[in-house]
């Protein structure tokens, strides 16, 4: 199950550590891994190893297979590197990613190459649907994910219909009275169709 990003990205000091080991090589700086009690002592230490971790983190991201694992590394890397290259290296890959079809799964990768401090929600939507033709189905999906139940409704509302039961469970979860809407909303529609003579 999919997670929102504030949750994806709220990291306590056992899950950096975690990481770390997973892609260190070294035992001596292995030990010093296990060593830290605290955010002092792992700040420090990161510091102190700041390259060598960063390499190694980077292979790790370069190995990665599925969408899954390649959103982990970054949101790993996001909390502990802040290098140039890294910077770089994220601009790169949302630009590959930006030139197939986006689905929710390129959404969790995506969403961890922009900085949201510069862009609201909406206005990001508004281009994954605008400029990269991520249909209003799909954005409704990734708004749910966020907790973005109205946004959602607002882009369930321009299809004629929604097939997907599943999605409509999803939105009337968090909010009955936008799924009781964009029922009324599509009966509406249906009628009208209804009301036009056909030759």
């Amino acid at each position: 199950m999919r997670k929102d990003y504030k949750s994806v990205n709220d990291l306590n000091l056992g899950s950096k550590k975690k990481y770390l080991l997973k892609v260190c090589r070294n035992s001596e700086v292995v030990d010093k891994i296990y060593g830290c009690m605290n955010e002092k002592s792992f700040h420090n230490l990161l510091e102190e190893y700041n390259e060598m971790f960063y390499n190694q983190a980077l292979k790790a991201l370069y190995s990665s297979s599925n969408y899954d694992q390649l959103e982990y590394q970054l949101v790993m890397m996001n909390a502990l590197f802040h290098q140039q290259s890294f910077l770089d290296i994220k601009k790169q890959l949302l630009l590959k990613i930006c030139k197939k079809a986006i689905t929710i799964n390129e959404y969790c990768v995506i969403r961890q190459l922009i900085d949201f401090k510069n862009i609201t929600f909406d206005s990001f939507i508004k281009s994954l649907h605008d400029q990269y033709e991520v249909d209003s189905e799909e954005c409704a999906r990734i708004c749910l994910l966020e907790d973005q139940y109205h946004l959602a409704a607002t882009y369930l509302k321009d299809l004629e219909d929604c097939k997907d039961e599943y999605l409509l469970d999803l939105l009337s979860s968090f909010s009955l009275y936008e799924y009781i809407s964009l029922m009324k909303h599509y009966a509406k529609k249906k009628s009208r169709y209804l009301l036009i003579p056909t030759h």
